[in-house]
């Protein structure tokens, strides 16, 4: 809905950088907390104008390792949010967290601030897992963290990652069966993917590991699906499950090309301004983005429109990562989209064109075929 917004803010620091994450993370020992609250507060009034007349339905803090930050700073984001336009009464407001003891011991801290969503970066139950991903807690701390936040919270998720250098679709599945006593509710599973400019891609070129090859990381996704689905944990997306009525109302926000604007150091948004769509990034470097709000302007290091083809483009490979899909009438290319009904990598329910399992694994391929005229 146009009067409805979402706001991402970014903690960009990290106490180490994990060896996967192509996301804007530096790390930092020495952070002057007060200097970093005034920054954030001040590009929130920058944004004040725009967000005004508009109902907050979501609030996510990511990173970064955004349970670094200080439980006075997250209060004071929300409180001068809320001091400048309506916040729904159902807001969602999530904070990314690592499963570190200092960390989960401001849970109850930061549950005082108005955070009502924790998601927790467990990733691996083993050990030696962990440590393959640059992880600097244990399964223990994982285990505790997760307790913390059932009994602080009534909504929260972790996440996992598969498809690991070695690992079998049997210890993939023994790995999931353990998790099953922790998920509440919602369970994100990524399988490992290789980023240009992370320290994997380098090692993965020089060949320092190998990974699964397709068939075997086909059969991990299929199995995540179908061990999930016997606890009523649903798939909604390509790699986040939930309950019904628990899915992330922030990332669905992202999925559905809601209205959305970044706050924070390489911060992104998305949002319509007078019938046009802007697509902004913030600047990257956290100095760059600190003295830019210094001078009193907003840190944006590129702002451009998204036109009509990137749209219907968006809309495409945002609906069909989403088990719900797209509407079918918005397709003008029908014969390439019956086609793939026929073969078993679309369904169509009413007028809901939707990828299936074995679609899924094969979603690029998919979208290739039927990137075809949307209206």
């Amino acid at each position: 809905m146009k009067n409805e917004l979402s706001i991402y803010i970014h903690w960009p620091f990290c106490k180490t950088k994990c060896p996967y994450c192509d996301f804007n993370s530096h790390e930092n020992d020495s952070i002057d907390h007060d200097i970093w609250q005034e920054a954030y507060l001040r590009e929130i009034d920058l944004y004040g104008e725009m967000i005004a007349n508009k109902k907050v339905k979501t609030i996510f803090f990511g990173g970064g390792t955004p349970s670094l930050m200080r439980p006075h700073t997250v209060d004071a984001i929300l409180t001068k949010i809320a001091s400048k336009t309506d916040v729904s009464d159902e807001v969602e407001i999530t904070l990314e967290a690592n499963p570190n003891s200092i960390e989960r011991e401001s849970f109850y801290s930061f549950k005082q601030a108005g955070i009502n969503r924790v998601s927790i970066g467990v990733q691996s139950f083993k050990d030696e897992n962990l440590k393959f991903l640059g992880r600097s807690h244990s399964y223990q701390d994982a285990v505790k963290a997760i307790d913390i936040a059932c009994s602080v919270f009534s909504n929260y998720s972790f996440d996992l990652i598969y498809a690991l250098p070695n690992q079998t679709v049997n210890e993939w599945e023994k790995e999931l069966s353990f998790a099953l006593q922790y998920i509440a509710h919602h369970i994100s599973c990524y399988q490992l993917t290789i980023e240009k400019g992370t320290q994997f891609f380098t090692e993965h070129r020089r060949k320092a590991f190998c990974l699964p090859n397709e068939e075997i990381s086909a059969s991990m996704y299929e199995l995540t699906h179908n061990i999930l689905k016997t606890r009523a944990i649903h798939q909604y997306e390509v790699s986040n499950y939930a309950k019904d009525g628990f899915e992330c109302k922030h990332n669905m926000v992202y999925w559905k090309l809601g209205d959305y604007i970044g706050i924070g150091p390489g911060a992104h948004g998305r949002y319509e301004t007078n019938d046009v769509v802007y697509s902004c990034i913030n600047c990257y470097s956290p100095s760059k983005w600190r003295e830019s709000l210094k001078n009193g302007k907003l840190p944006i290091q590129s702002k451009k429109m998204v036109t009509n083809e990137e749209q219907r483009v968006e809309k495409l490979v945002m609906g069909l990562r989403l088990n719900e899909g797209i509407n079918i009438n918005t397709i003008q290319n029908k014969p390439v989209a019956e086609k793939l009904v026929n073969e078993g990598f679309l369904t169509c329910n009413k007028d809901m064109l939707a990828t299936t399992l074995k679609g899924r694994l094969v979603l690029n391929a998919i979208l290739s075929d039927i990137l075809g005229p949307i209206a």
